[in-house]
C-alpha cells in the first residue's frame, strides 16, 4: 500500500465540489476548478456487510491512506437481495426494484426505524464528512444479465428507469456522488435457458437506468460505467450522452497486460472522454482461476508488483485515474 504514495498525493487536493470531466476532456477536475485524480478503492459489499462501526473504521483507513474514491454496490453481487445486511435488513420489498424497504425514521438505535436504506445514507454520509467521493453502483451487473453470479435478474428497462430516478432523488443534495452503472457483466450475449441459447442485449437496460438518473439530476449527474473483464466502456456506450467517462477492467487474467493500450485506444475516440482502469488486477487475487484453481491456484496470486506496475502503466498511458482493489478486502468477508 505504501507504494501509493505517489498516487495518493496527486488525489489528496480534497474540495467538497461535484466532479466533472475537464475541458480537454481528458482528465477530471471538480466544479470550482480543481484538479481531481481519481484514486479509487474497491468496497463493492461496504453497505451490504458492514456495521457503522466497522464502516467507520474502513473508511477512517482509507481517508489516511489517501483514497478520494471509494466504490461500492448500493444491491450488492453477493447475494444482496436475499441475504440481509449486518442489521438484518434487506434493501427492496418483495424484491422489486421500484420499491425500496424503507420505514419511517432513521434512528440507529430503533431496529426498527433503521433500515438498509438509512445504512447506505449514514456510510454515504461519513465518506463526505471525511471528503471523499462514493463511486455508487446502483446494482451489481447480476441482477441484470443471465449469467454467473447469486442474481437474481430484477431489472427491465422500466423499472430500471424508475429505480435509477428514485436514487437519484434521494441522493440529489449529495456533492459526493459518482454514478458508476454496470459492473463486471456482459451486454450483448448468448446464454442457454432451459437448454435453448438465446441471444441477450442488457444496453437498453442500462441506458434507461441512465435516463432515470438524469431525469432528476440532468448533467449535474456525473456517470460512468464498470465493464466485464477484458473490456470496455467505450465498446457499448462510447458515444452515449450521459457516459461521462470511460471505464476499462484490465482484470485478473493474467499477469501481464498490455493496459496502456486499452487506455490509448479508448483516448483515441471520439468524442474524446476521459478514461481509467476501474478494476486492475486485485492485490492477493488468484491469477487466471476460471478454470477451476480458485483453491489451489497454480498460477500463484497477484502481488503488490503486480498491482503497482498495472497501476502506473495505465496512469503513464494518460489515464485520469485508477482503482486499487484487494481481493481479502473488497468482500468484507465475515466467517462468523
Amino acid at each position: 500500500m505504501r507504494y501509493l504514495l505517489l498516487l495518493s498525493l496527486l488525489a489528496s487536493n480534497f474540495s467538497f465540489a461535484q466532479v466533472r470531466v475537464s475541458p480537454n476532456q481528458r482528465y477530471l477536475m471538480t466544479t470550482d476548478g480543481k484538479p481531481f485524480f481519481w484514486l479509487g478503492d474497491t468496497a463493492w459489499e461496504l453497505f451490504h456487510r458492514l456495521t457503522r462501526e466497522e464502516a467507520e473504521t474502513f473508511l477512517e483507513l482509507r481517508r489516511q491512506q489517501g483514497f478520494n474514491v471509494i466504490q461500492a454496490v448500493a444491491l450488492a453481487e453477493v447475494n444482496g437481495l436475499r441475504q440481509p445486511n449486518r442489521y438484518g435488513d434487506l434493501p427492496l420489498v418483495d424484491e422489486d426494484p421500484t420499491r425500496l424497504a424503507t420505514t419511517a425514521g432513521a434512528n440507529p438505535a430503533n431496529e426498527t426505524e433503521y433500515d438498509y436504506w438509512d445504512h447506505v445514507d449514514f456510510i454515504i454520509n461519513r465518506i463526505a464528512y471525511k471528503g471523499m467521493y462514493v463511486g455508487l453502483l446502483p446494482a451489481w451487473g447480476d441482477k441484470v444479465a443471465h449469467m454467473w453470479g447469486d442474481g437474481p435478474i430484477v431489472f427491465n428497462e422500466t423499472n430500471a428507469e424508475v429505480y435509477g430516478a428514485t436514487l437519484a432523488r434521494r441522493y440529489a443534495k449529495h456533492w459526493n456522488i459518482i454514478w458508476i452503472l454496470g459492473g463486471d457483466r456482459p451486454v450483448a450475449y448468448k446464454y442457454k435457458i432451459e437448454g435453448i441459447e438465446q441471444a441477450f442485449d442488457d444496453r437498453p437496460i442500462w441506458r434507461a437506468m441512465a435516463k432515470g438518473i438524469e431525469s432528476v439530476l440532468g448533467k449535474n449527474a456525473f456517470i460512468t460505467y464498470h465493464p466485464m473483464g477484458g473490456t470496455s466502456s467505450s465498446n457499448d456506450f462510447h458515444t452515449d450522452s450521459w457516459l461521462d467517462m470511460n471505464a476499462i477492467q484490465s482484470g485478473h487474467g493474467a499477469r501481464e497486460t498490455e493496459v496502456w493500450d486499452w487506455i490509448v485506444r479508448d483516448l483515441s475516440l471520439k468524442p474524446p472522454k476521459p478514461t481509467l482502469d476501474m478494476e486492475p488486477c486485485y492485490e492477493d487475487h488468484p491469477v487466471n482461476p476460471w478454470d477451476g484453481k480458485w483453491t489451489r491456484a497454480e498460477r500463484g496470486y497477484f502481488t503488490a508488483y503486480d498491482v503497482r506496475a498495472r497501476i502506473y502503466r495505465s496512469v503513464f498511458a494518460g489515464a485520469c485515474g485508477v482503482t486499487y482493489g484487494h481481493h481479502q478486502v473488497w468482500q468484507f468477508l465475515n466467517r462468523s
